[in-house]
């Protein structure tokens, strides 16, 4: 009678092979699921900055939602960085789940950050042989008849507990992906919170809560995701760069341009990050310096718009308005509507005495911006 108690019974047998092979798949081989960092594209506002080699591992982290207005308080600088010329970076969102393969999120200067990035990496589905062996631990640590060792049986059975673990915390992490895509944030944060209290080392969970608080506005508590996430991976472009986007937002540029800095050295050949460290330099007055680092992205794509139009704002703020004119003719070239250049370009030639001319760039950019005005006053750049 115990021994008839004892036997398993087919379908548990069934059902736990079942779970570790849904567990190899899901979650097993560590990155295998996860995208690695790879350049990405332009999102939100044209001028923040693209993100693109700033991708989660899962798929590319997408930007948040950039709020439209009132920014946060107790800004380090004085200038208001509600809707900024040059956006903050764009905060990197772990894209959707297996999908199709999106692009990677961009940040202004910090947006498309060049560095060369492996391509992106998508979840595979469990290879025959990986659910063969998910199949042979299972029946491994059921043990049925007791014909294995026992100590072979419970380390098949932690390896299945481990799986199945990290598989219920992958499930908590791509739902909340979901709840993001619908603008639940709070249902996305709350998944993430989960996906943390079972592994609050993965760095995509913190990563992916922090841009979700930060499409709230709660940049306190992103700040706080970013924070760990850097502590836990020092080498992570995606929390530097997104900590460094937060950072501008609340309008403390020192801290945003240590950050975009750091993005540089890891990814040196990425020309938004040069171009995000450039415009906040440039707004809080460092313009040589801004220069330097607009000169740099430059060398690095000579045809973005972005850069170039970051480039013609310094020499704007450097009185150097032939060269500002230069570059906006290069970027409006480029793109023809980006209000920044246009307004930019007016301000010059109203400088140099074209007022007529600048006239025109200005109502142009108007007609593209209704505030660009505002926008440049805040910089101390007027007509």
């Amino acid at each position: 009678m115990l021994n008839d108690q004892r036997k398993t019974h087919p379908f548990r047998l069934i059902a736990l092979g079942a779970s570790v092979i849904l567990a190899t798949g899901f979650g097993a081989n560590a990155q295998s699921y996860r995208q690695v960092p790879s350049p990405s594209s332009n999102s939100g506002s044209q001028y923040r900055p693209s993100g693109q080699d700033y991708q989660s591992k899962t798929t590319p982290y997408r930007a948040v939602p950039q709020p439209s207005a009132a920014a946060p308080s107790e800004p380090a600088s004085s200038a208001q960085p509600a809707q900024q010329l040059r956006p903050a970076a764009a905060p990197l969102q772990p894209a959707a789940a297996p999908a199709a393969q999106a692009p990677a999120a961009q940040a202004p200067a910090a947006q498309a950050q060049a560095q060369a990035a492996p391509a992106d990496i998508q979840r595979k589905s469990p290879a025959p042989q990986a659910s063969a062996q998910a199949a042979r631990a299972a029946v491994t640590c059921m043990n049925e008849g007791r014909s294995i060792a026992a100590e072979m049986a419970i380390k098949s059975c932690d390896a299945i507990i481990d799986e199945t673990t990290k598989n219920l915390a992958n499930a908590y992490y791509f739902r909340g992906l979901a709840k993001a895509d619908k603008n639940d944030m709070d249902g996305a944060i709350g998944d993430y919170s989960q996906a943390l209290k079972i592994d609050a080392s993965d760095t995509d969970y913190l990563n992916s809560r922090a841009a979700a608080y930060e499409a709230k506005n709660d940049l306190e508590r992103a700040l706080a995701d970013y924070n760990q996430s850097i502590k836990t991976n020092p080498k992570s472009v995606f929390a530097y760069n997104n900590r460094g986007a937060a950072y501008q937002r609340k309008g403390d540029f020192a801290r945003a341009a240590a950050d975009y800095g750091e993005v540089t050295k890891l990814q040196p050949n990425n020309p938004d990050a040069w171009n995000a460290r450039c415009w906040v330099r440039a707004v809080s007055g460092q313009t040589q310096q801004a220069l330097s680092d607009c000169d740099q992205a430059i060398k690095v794509k000579a045809d973005s718009a972005d850069v170039l139009d970051t480039r013609g704002f310094v020499y704007l703020k450097l009185n150097q308005y032939d060269n500002a004119i230069k570059d906006y003719d290069a970027a409006l070239k480029r793109d023809p509507k980006l209000a920044g250049s246009l307004y930019g370009r007016g301000l010059a030639k109203i400088k140099k005495g074209d007022r007529s001319g600048g006239s025109t760039d200005l109502a142009a950019a108007k007609a593209a911006r209704a505030d660009i005005a505002e926008e440049f006053a805040r910089y101390g750049l007027k007509p």
